[in-house]
């Protein structure tokens, strides 16, 4: 019987093994397609946002697969006559492969994002001219408006007091989108892997066994991601500092649920 166990257990690891191969397989031709189009993007990511949807749809068939698998291997190793603590052993293997395969999407599709978002902000600011003064329709007095300034605004003059309509550069507004929400999303990866993975334990974890030492850490690494997350975009857009504290605010009280 031991060996019938230990049979199961090599044809079990030997699966998984081999669904992490896939995995890696995928994220390393993502990575190089998203490498070799990067230099052919002008103002917006939809083309590697697109690509990586479809590496995304690939990754859960990987989950399906494990999942699938272990619905078989759990009733073989029941018939083997594995004790609970055995099987519970196995099935923490299937756990922990799922989410692996799922972060390594989640973390290169970010970190392919964030690339793309610089070759988008190197394509602007070729066609921004930083050293332009916006000035006062009426005298001409030059008007006290950033070069990066992503809202439509009126501005009072300094000289002449006449009110000027200042709409910013399209491309210049595309930036938020485009450049610095998937840049604020690369600076808070550090922080978002140690959610992710904590959130996983306490997912596969018995509900009556989960600590409050368990939550408290969760608790605080999922407020660790957005105030990383929120503090890049408030340093790079200050004119919209009001209103991405509040998202934050809000977002940190809901990190409080668990």
């Amino acid at each position: 019987m031991e060996d019938t166990k230990q049979q199961l257990i090599e044809r079990w690891d030997t699966f998984l093994s081999k669904i992490k191969a896939r995995c890696d397989e995928m994220i390393t031709q993502a990575n190089q397609g998203t490498d070799m189009f990067v230099p052919q993007l002008l103002f917006d990511n939809n083309a590697i946002g697109n690509a990586w949807t479809g590496i995304r749809n690939q990754i859960y068939e990987l989950t399906e697969k494990i999942s699938e698998a272990w619905l078989k291997m759990d009733r073989l190793f029941d018939d083997a006559g594995s004790s609970r603590a055995e099987t519970e052993l196995q099935r923490e293997k299937k756990e922990k492969m799922s989410a692996y395969i799922q972060w390594e999407y989640e973390k290169n599709r970010i970190i392919a994002i964030a690339k793309a978002a610089r070759q988008i902000l190197s394509n602007v600011k070729k066609h921004v001219n930083e050293n332009k003064l916006h000035n006062c329709t009426q005298c001409g007095f030059p008007l006290d408006i950033p070069i990066y300034s992503f809202r439509a605004k009126n501005v009072k003059c300094g000289s002449c007091g006449s009110v000027n309509t200042f709409k910013p550069d399209d491309r210049v507004v595309a930036l938020e989108t485009w450049v610095l929400v998937p840049l604020a999303d690369e600076c808070a990866l550090i922080n978002k892997e140690k959610e992710y993975f904590l959130q996983e334990k306490l997912n596969s974890t018995d509900s009556k066994k989960v600590t409050d030492q368990q939550v408290q850490e969760l608790i605080e690494a999922r407020k660790a991601t957005y105030k990383s997350y929120y503090q890049f975009l408030i340093d790079n857009i200050p004119e919209k500092a009001e209103f991405y504290e509040r998202q934050r605010d809000e977002r940190l009280k809901w990190a409080e649920k668990i």
